[in-house]
């Protein structure tokens, strides 16, 4: 299991650059799909975050998703609908997919599985299903239980952008790992 600390330094700080600004790319580049009504899209924005905490330390990734958070705000990229909004729609679930590699993966045969991409996409998934029953329950079609709608307006785009970020994640990460040592 990976500590949690950090050391600044001009290589991680170029590092960690270089994943914020990626994620705002792709942010950008999959702006094109069509979004949920009150946001959420499906999109692999989150994999520099991933590909961060894998590659740097969980530290790392959660200090690189809470600064891409930020960039999207003084971006003007981020739609929020209150205080509430910014903290379970943006901060939470985006800094806390860059702790993947807090969780250990196992090999099954001659692949790997990275248990920290799915828990931590779970968790994200759950604080917009919290966002979505406590801020938007209100906009729930007459007669269904505000649970029931946030958990089918967020899975929508959750699950395939968690498939999404794993499949492009397998794809990279071998290819990376031994590019970019920060220790």
């Amino acid at each position: 299991m990976k500590k949690l600390e950090i050391k600044l330094n001009a290589k991680t700080m170029s590092y960690m650059a270089m994943f914020i600004a990626l994620q705002v790319v792709l942010q950008l580049a999959f702006s094109f799909i069509p979004s949920q009504p009150k946001g959420g899209n499906i999109s692999i924005d989150l994999l520099p975050v991933i590909l961060s905490s894998y590659l740097m330390g969980p530290s790392y990734g959660l200090l690189v998703g809470f600064m891409a958070t930020i960039i999207q705000f003084a971006l003007g990229m981020a739609v929020y609908y209150g205080p509430w909004s910014v903290v379970l729609d943006y901060l939470v679930p985006v800094s806390i997919v860059g702790l993947a590699a807090l969780f250990p993966s196992t090999k099954l045969k001659n692949t790997s599985i990275y248990w920290g991409i799915i828990i931590t996409m779970i968790l994200k998934f759950l604080s917009h299903f919290a966002s979505g029953a406590w801020l938007f329950g209100m906009y729930a079609p007459e007669g269904m239980n505000v649970y029931v709608y946030s958990f089918t307006y967020n899975i929508v785009y959750c699950l395939p952008t968690l498939i999404l970020c794993y499949i492009a994640f397998m794809v990279v990460y071998p290819r990376l790992k031994n590019a970019i040592k920060v220790r």
